[in-house]
């Protein structure tokens, strides 16, 4: 099956319609109406672009994260997810040799939603973009946010803070109140989401320090968790013991990655990487490292125990 032209990627899957292509995720049509095929692949994206080089492995760690939670943890919030493991091969035609190997380790079956046109962000911690653009330059922040002075990199809130932004390719920032008076059941929504994996990760060792969610609708009308929700992809994942206020920790999700990027571009134009030997070992460490500190088990044992 030929790629279209408008994809910039080689499909996951080559023997599926490819309906659309994210930074990191192909979604493909099933044989089943109302539902699609969503494979996380290893690509990695920062700044909305995708570089050059794969993180061997990611593509499985982020579906083992957002299943492990779905699963154990937050088995009561509603989500767009049907099926998942060796399960999605029933909503697939063919037989699963026809499919990659590692298929089902990386996909998911969502239930098609229509998508809102917002990403729901939290913050428990000073970082990030908050931090970088915004603070420490003494620039008033796009969210219209009320915050205290004498605060540093790391430095927590006195509550989470909610920056909400466009879904777009720039991610326009919007106004914190506008946004929670306009739809206030959706905010508290992702914010209780957030807050109990938070307190979650507290217990196992890990600060989700903030996080990022999106959100659609059922025909029923019920908001649901859509795309991909508490992995190291959409929120920063750091050990807790490890944070030193008012200096860089060691991240345990893409912020690494991030952070990588930005030296390599050195102030010059902002253009697809090719990434080290050594910061992609690095990477596939850290997102591991996360991994096992939130689950408790090496990602082997859960696809062992929950996607074969």
């Amino acid at each position: 099956m030929s790629i279209p032209h408008k994809y910039k990627h080689k499909p996951y899957v080559n023997n599926l319609p490819l309906i659309h292509q994210g930074k990191t995720r192909d979604t493909f049509k099933t044989k089943k109406p109302g539902t699609r095929l969503i494979v996380t692949t290893d690509r990695i994206s920062t700044h909305n672009i995708v570089h050059n080089s794969l993180i061997s492995g990611k593509g499985q760690i982020l579906t083992a994260t957002q299943l492990f939670w779905i699963l154990e943890v937050l088995t009561d919030v509603p989500n767009h997810i049907l099926a998942y493991g060796k399960a999605i091969y029933n909503y697939l035609p063919g037989s699963p040799n026809q499919y990659p190997d590692d298929l089902h380790l990386r996909s998911i079956i969502a239930l098609n939603l229509t998508m809102d046109s917002r990403e729901y962000i939290f913050r428990a911690r000073m970082a990030g973009s908050l931090w970088r653009d915004y603070y420490r330059r003494g620039l008033p922040n796009p969210y219209g946010l009320d915050l205290p002075k004498g605060l540093h990199l790391m430095s927590p809130f006195s509550r989470l803070e909610f920056t909400p932004t466009e879904k777009s390719e720039t991610d326009n920032p919007e106004n914190s109140a506008e946004v929670e008076a306009a739809c206030p059941n959706k905010v508290e929504f992702v914010r209780e989401v957030y807050q109990r994996g938070r307190e979650f990760g507290l217990r196992r060792g890990i600060d989700i320090i903030d996080s990022k969610a999106e959100g659609g609708y059922r025909d029923s009308g019920r908001f649901n968790l859509g795309d991909e929700w508490l992995t190291g992809d959409c929120c920063r994942f750091v050990e807790a013991d490890k944070i030193v206020i008012g200096q860089e920790p060691p991240w345990l999700d893409k912020e690494f990655v991030r952070q990588e990027v930005v030296k390599m571009w050195d102030g010059g134009l902002k253009v697809p990487v090719t990434l080290s030997t050594e910061t992609i070992e690095t990477t596939v460490g850290r997102y591991r490292r996360g991994f096992e500190m939130l689950t408790g088990r090496s990602l082997e044992a859960f696809q062992n125990h929950a996607l074969s």
